[in-house]
């Protein structure tokens, strides 16, 4: 370590060691979590500053990091933002004797298979060995190449169905294990879970009891829909960087993406900063969007992660629920804003058409980063302000999908909110809003119309969004429960087509 690092160290450990009480209180956590201290809650505004100060802050605010996982975060923030970032890293793992720099993380799974993610400090081969709960049946997996940042595809697995595994690389050290259970290829009278939210940000990455609670309550995979880690680096890599390895580090991000599957949209504090859109430009010097949209899917593990294309969008199939990821950032059009298409391009629109048509799926779930309705302040930096003609042609692709139920998925404003939007001939399409993964303040609960408003909770608020799948009466059904921090359902929805 040199000695400006061993410098910032003790300069920060003062500060960080002290419980500060927080005006919000302590969280309440389910029996058998740790006990963290009171947080000091560090503000929104003060997480976009990303100082090293508080970085330190957020990770010790719920509760006090051991010394050596603050003193390897310094180490390799300075190692990130400096000219070799990948050979000083390596020197630094190697000096705090560890061999990874972030996972396992679970993501890409469907009823058949599942992907590892692992980020090494070397580049390496691994080898993952899943194991089927009861049975005692087990199946290796190696990567593909020996690399720095690596997803193992673990095939031929079993629906709806336990496992645990365990990763090691090519010196056989332990990188890491978890469990998780395959959805269902088919929906029977068997209920299952996919939970979803979105505005982490990262004051929220280091609070546990929302992600405990959703691996407690069986989830088979989570659904991150933006302003997940990054918060407004610009395209400043090393900066960036240092965020995920902030991610990466918290004992509560690890134990959650090492147990339930995760997909991540994203956003605009992901891609740029707070409302931010388009393929930038700067007066001074090009912006490298190709360099952000390569680190993101470098940084997580999406369903189509590998695909060419100029928008970070995907979609997958978690067994009869068909889940499709728009990416509301990076097509934007500024010079025809106000005109059809002028939101997602051309290309996206057309490939959301085929999505939507082809589908033969009971649920689709359709998300994007920002809101779809108008409802919540005044459709600020959404579809109302861009293209609502486009938006009116999705309404009516999903108006004809009489076979689907087909349900939005939003995020960005902070807090909860749910709207049931009246469609042609007594239809609905429902939009649900969950911003709450990080209890960012954000604006009102309700809007002016509340008519079409199912529910609403403000900023502030902690929560996730759950979705319960299973048939009754031999017809599908979608429930929407919306959990707080302590477990309690705050809102119960049956969703109907």
């Amino acid at each position: 370590m040199s000695d400006s690092t061993e410098l910032q160290r003790r300069q920060f450990l003062k500060y960080t060691s002290a419980a500060v009480g927080g005006a919000l209180g302590a969280p309440s956590l389910s029996v058998g979590q740790e006990t963290p201290s009171v947080p000091d809650l560090v503000s929104l505004g003060d997480a976009h500053k990303g100082t090293l100060e508080i970085d330190l802050r957020i990770m010790n605010q719920y509760r006090k990091q051991p010394q050596e996982v603050q003193d390897f975060y310094i180490a390799c923030r300075e190692a990130l933002t400096g000219k070799n970032p990948e050979h000083d890293l390596a020197e630094v793992c190697r000096s705090f004797n560890r061999w990874k720099l972030g996972g396992p993380m679970l993501g890409n799974v469907t009823s058949t298979s599942v992907s590892v993610w692992m980020h090494l400090p070397e580049p390496i081969a691994v080898r993952v060995t899943v194991i089927q709960e009861g049975s005692g049946v087990s199946k290796t997996y190696a990567s593909a190449a020996t690399e720095r940042i690596l997803c193992v595809g673990c095939e031929g697995l079993r629906p709806d169905t336990a496992y645990t595994y365990q990763v090691v690389d090519a010196k056989d050290r332990n990188l890491g294990e978890g469990r998780f259970v395959t959805p269902p290829a088919e929906l029977t009278e068997k209920p299952w879970r996919i939970s979803f939210g979105g505005d982490f940000h990262k004051v929220g990455m280091y609070r546990p009891d929302l992600m405990h609670l959703i691996q407690e309550r069986g989830s088979r995979a989570m659904l991150l829909i933006g302003d997940s880690a990054v918060d407004g680096r610009k395209d400043d890599f090393g900066l960036i960087n240092t965020d995920y390895m902030l991610r990466n580090l918290s004992s509560p991000i690890q134990k959650l993406t090492a147990h339930v599957p995760v997909s991540a949209t994203w956003d605009d504090h992901d891609y740029w900063g707070n409302d931010t859109s388009g393929a930038r430009t700067n007066s001074k010097r090009p912006i490298d969007v190709d360099g952000l949209r390569k680190t993101w899917k470098t940084q997580w593990n999406n369903p189509e992660r590998d695909t060419e294309r100029q928008g970070i969008y995907f979609q997958t199939h978690f067994g009869p629920v068909h889940y499709i990821a728009l990416d509301t950032r990076s097509c934007r059009d500024h010079d025809q804003r106000g005109k059809k298409n002028s939101f997602l391009g051309n290309v996206q629109m057309s490939w959301l058409k085929d999505q939507i048509s082809q589908s033969t799926s009971p649920f689709i779930i359709i998300s994007g980063g920002t809101m779809w309705s108008d409802y919540i302040s005044n459709g600020k930096d959404s579809w109302g302000t861009w293209d609502t003609e486009g938006r009116e042609e999705i309404f009516q692709w999903i108006d004809e999908k009489s076979d689907s139920l087909v349900v939005l998925l939003s995020g960005d404003r902070h807090g909860a909110r749910g709207f049931s939007m009246p469609r042609p001939g007594n239809k609905k399409i429902y939009e649900l809003e969950v911003g709450t993964l990080g209890g960012v303040p954000g604006p009102e609960a309700y809007g002016e119309n509340k008519d079409d408003q199912l529910f609403g909770y403000p900023g502030r608020s902690w929560g996730f969004g759950e979705f319960t799948f299973r048939k009754v009466n031999g017809h599908p059904q979608a429930v929407f429960r919306l959990i707080d921090e302590n477990g309690k359902e705050l809102e119960t929805i049956s969703l109907e087509k």
